[in-house]
């Protein structure tokens, strides 16, 4: 006596990749900054494609000419350019808009002391389950650009800088800025890890809780802040939940 419909879908970033994109070439005949490289992407015989960057809230830097090449999809593209600075590509919900968002904004080790995005009522939070994560702990990464680029070291403050990660190489380190934030995602990424699922409502207050959110939430007897890292929604009307991971790093 009952009847369902399931329907599932993609958000509208999906054309930017296959089987909806085309396989092209991309370059820079010219110097261009990270921004400007970008923006070029998201053209086609230099006419946009009706996409555009919302906000980055990464440091720009300066590519000089040559030095970008890349074949495949306008987003694998988009993620070359983001990934060389260990950031990733994040769509809007609804527009044809995108944004590019760093890892590690802040060194993971300065998280406890940094004002959170959202503070999470333990009231209506529980945690579902606890992922344990331990990596080595390096506390020093040589990151390296390739023709035209630059050799940096990035030493995690307060150490000895005596623990050496393998070395990064990218032909977009091109300058100290970029070595920097690439730098910053590799230290950070280290030590013990516990990757925390937390299950709540949506609430107005938070909305839905997109990966790259600071926030504090309880555990047991203490307060800590994490990175949200992803979530799911359920529908259960008249209800709404949302799942997020949050990575949280454990000293």
């Amino acid at each position: 006596g009952s009847s369902q419909l399931r329907v599932q879908g993609r958000g509208i970033a999906a054309e930017l990749d296959s089987p909806f994109a085309p396989i092209l070439s991309f370059g820079n005949s010219n110097a261009r900054t990270a921004r400007q490289l970008l923006d070029d992407i998201l053209t086609f015989n230099g006419v946009g494609i009706g996409w555009n960057f919302d906000t980055t809230d990464f440091t720009d830097w300066l590519v000089p000419a040559g030095v970008f090449s890349h074949t495949g999809t306008y987003i694998s593209a988009l993620n070359a350019v983001a990934g060389s600075i260990g950031a990733y590509v994040q769509p809007h919900n609804t527009d044809r808009q995108l944004n590019v968002l760093l890892r590690y904004p802040t060194p993971a080790w300065d998280w406890s002391t940094a004002i959170p995005d959202l503070v999470l009522p333990s009231a209506v939070t529980s945690t579902e389950g606890i992922e344990w994560l331990d990596k080595p702990e390096y506390n020093r990464v040589f990151v390296h650009g390739q023709e035209g680029g630059r050799v940096g070291r990035y030493t995690r403050q307060g150490t000895a800088g005596d623990s050496l990660a393998p070395a990064v190489v990218d032909p977009l380190i091109t300058h100290v800025d970029a070595a920097r934030q690439r730098g910053r995602a590799i230290i950070s990424d280290t030590g013990r890890i516990a990757n925390v699922t937390l299950r709540l409502p949506v609430l107005a207050e938070t909305g839905i809780i997109k990966p790259g959110r600071l926030v504090e939430y309880t555990d047991g007897p203490v307060s800590r802040i994490g990175m949200s890292r992803s979530v799911a929604v359920d529908v259960s009307l008249p209800t709404i939940y949302q799942t997020i991971q949050v990575e949280t790093h454990v000293d």
